[in-house]
């Protein structure tokens, strides 16, 4: 029962409602990219029509090609207050290699967006049409330098692309962001590459001489022809049955309760409606799509069946580390344990009583870190009893140092909550 109260309390507000506290938001890029931009008009929206009792607060977690914000919420707490806004690249990643974690590590909430992808060559470049690269790919392999980030949709794209015309072969290369990629485009350090439709808008000037006009969108990527692309075809229209977007999920850790995931899912419906966030996004050239339940289910289960077959085998040619280092600590600790057998029998009654105070210190801290990582008690109240207890075994329960002992597991505890969490920003358990 106590046990219940407690799970409660971690995310539930007096009234039983959620949420009780701020919501983190991960990106898992730096401020200012493609995620991040979309992310924060839809959090200002919530946040000023008041549909949810505490704000969304986006925390930037980059590195890893987007595998470290999302391990970051992985292992987050099933609690509602730490959520992943990511695109295509967390179902791509595991695919690839890239991360050894994918969508069925989390709990999937709603799709809200949708990123329309080209094919972009330079101004000057001999292609016609996407079959005309193609064709150049499969007469000369691996020549054809496309860019395309490891275990991004754009890189299984590219597969996708070669797969549709048997014998041809790409030079995969890493491009880095739009930017990086716009250049090597136009430096012919690339053939081709991939872009967004608002990268691709932002790069390619459409006022002034010809010359300013710099890059070519080769193909949309959509399933129908786009209207501000006129002449523009799409891949189907051209004979390759090839379509691709990046749309972005919402995602929470494995175990979230349903209740919560409804009340953000049915929260984002509502700001996906929003005349702002429409317009904001139209700004982007996002479309502005919604699923959920059963239908972001199938969606996700449909990319899947698209991009399984094109799984990447990676040989990993390095040495198994984590083994190695197991059986080193382990042969330590049973020297250790045989060393410690031998002194036992030889130590006074006081050393005895030494030992048995160290195990208990050791036991006190592994209680504490199990409560960490399963329980839902918050870090200040269990490192407040972990240094009790500990000072307590220390010092032998001395009724006369006890007073003390709560003094500084109060200020360690309620002090580190505070310096780390509202000083440095870091979120602790």
């Amino acid at each position: 029962m106590i046990w219940k109260v407690a799970q409660g309390l971690s995310w539930l507000n007096s009234d039983g409602t959620y949420p009780a506290k701020p919501i983190e938001i991960v990106v898992p890029y730096d401020a200012g990219g493609g995620v991040d931009s979309f992310v924060r008009p839809v959090s200002k929206v919530i946040a000023d029509e008041g549909w949810l009792d505490e704000p969304m607060v986006v925390l930037n977690q980059p590195g890893g090609s987007g595998t470290i914000g999302s391990r970051f919420v992985k292992e987050g707490r099933p609690d509602g207050y730490r959520l992943l806004c990511h695109h295509e690249s967390i179902i791509t990643a595991e695919l690839s290699g890239a991360a050894n974690f994918g969508p069925d590590d989390f709990e999937l909430i709603a799709q809200t967006g949708e990123i329309i992808l080209l094919v972009v060559v330079r101004e000057d470049a001999p292609y016609k049409s996407i079959v005309d690269l193609l064709e150049a790919a499969k007469q000369s392999p691996e020549e054809i330098r496309f860019g395309a980030n490891l275990g991004s949709p754009a890189h299984f794209t590219a597969m996708n692309l070669e797969k549709a015309l048997p014998g041809a072969k790409f030079n995969l290369v890493s491009s880095g962001g739009g930017q990086t990629r716009y250049i090597s485009v136009i430096g012919g350090h690339l053939e081709a590459g991939i872009f967004s439709l608002s990268e691709y808008l932002k790069f390619r000037s459409e006022e002034g001489t010809p010359k300013d006009k710099n890059i070519r969108a080769l193909v949309t990527l959509s399933e129908k022809p786009l209207s501000i692309l006129p002449g523009v075809k799409t891949c189907i229209e051209d004979g390759i049955d090839v379509t691709s977007s990046n749309a972005f999920y919402w995602w929470a850790p494995k175990g979230t309760p349903k209740e919560i995931r409804d009340v953000i899912a049915d929260t984002l419906k509502k700001a996906m409606l929003h005349k702002e966030v429409r317009s904001r996004l139209g700004e982007q050239s996002i479309e502005p799509t919604f699923s959920d339940g059963d239908a972001v289910r199938r969606r996700v289960e449909k990319r899947l069946s698209i991009l399984e077959p094109l799984k990447v085998k990676t040989a990993n040619d390095l040495p198994d580390f984590p083994l190695y280092v197991g059986c080193v600590v382990l042969a330590l600790a049973l020297l250790a344990g045989l060393q410690s057998i031998k002194s036992v029998k030889k130590v006074k009654e006081s050393n005895e009583v030494d030992l048995k105070i160290g195990m208990a210190c050791f036991a006190t801290l592994l209680i504490f870190l199990l409560l960490l990582e399963f329980s839902t008690l918050p870090f200040f109240l269990t490192s407040i009893a972990m240094i009790f207890s500990m000072g307590g075994f220390v010092c032998r329960w001395d009724k006369a140092q006890l007073p003390i002992l709560i003094e500084i597991a109060l200020i360690v505890g309620l002090g580190s909550e505070f310096i780390f969490g509202s000083v440095f920003g870091v979120s602790l358990p």
